[in-house]
């Protein structure tokens, strides 16, 4: 694979690079993304981010989203359940679901994330397996319901977290899953308790990730809703 095949929409914006993702089959699978995502910071327009605190998490690879995809395999989900990821950034997750089999829809709030996204899926052959939308949490449109909710990496900021657990209530199935990771901030623990008040169930899986030579501890958080 060269440089050239990431669309030039890209290309013309962004330094890119490609990196392997140590999740499935073999030696694992390839995704393309900015070259120095803290580069993007420089970039904010002041103006844009007072009026909705957005900062470019979107184009980092996290430990947490590797986490997520490694418990994914090993956790066989039923063929045939419908995934919905929240927050997809680059695509890290929601592309080891569709590798696992599973049909996605990857979810975010910057339209350049899904473009990485779609491009990423299409080279790891799964493109028929997922599918990409815009979605702001705060003003969700989404009319349809989902066997399993993921995300990596979206509790950082409490302000998200009365809007994604009512998003996770409106989507998941009677008796679905949501699988949130985190690399263990208080703000998770947080909404560990916010969603424990809705009745779901609730457990937890520590999970160490080795990626480009360092190591981090991240947690997957389960929540099983009501039948």
């Amino acid at each position: 694979m060269t440089e050239i095949s990431v669309p030039e929409s890209l290309r013309r914006q962004y330094e890119v690079c490609c990196k392997t993702i140590p999740v499935g089959p073999g030696s694992g699978f390839s995704v393309w993304t900015v070259r120095d995502p803290d580069a993007l910071i420089d970039t904010l327009d002041p103006e844009k981010f007072e009026e909705d605190e957005r900062l470019p998490y979107w184009a980092e690879i996290w430990p947490s989203s590797i986490g997520l995809g490694l418990t994914l395999f090993e956790h066989r989900v039923a063929p045939g359940t419908t995934v919905l990821e929240l927050g997809c950034g680059i695509g890290v997750a929601g592309i080891a679901a569709a590798i696992a089999g599973l049909t996605v829809l990857a979810t975010d709030y910057e339209p350049d994330a899904l473009a990485f996204a779609a491009f990423n899926a299409q080279i790891n052959s799964v493109s028929d397996r997922m599918s990409f939308s815009l979605l702001d949490w705060r003003k969700p449109e989404i009319d349809r319901r989902f066997g399993l909710i993921i995300g990596s990496d979206i509790l950082y900021e409490r302000s998200n977290h009365a809007p994604v657990a009512k998003l996770i209530e409106q989507t998941l199935e009677p008796g679905g899953t949501a699988l949130l990771s985190d690399p263990n901030r208080r703000a998770a623990n947080e909404f560990v308790e916010r969603m424990k008040t809705m009745s779901y169930r609730y457990s937890a899986q520590p999970r160490i990730v080795r990626f480009e030579g360092n190591t981090q501890t991240i947690t997957v958080h389960r929540f099983c809703g009501r039948e």
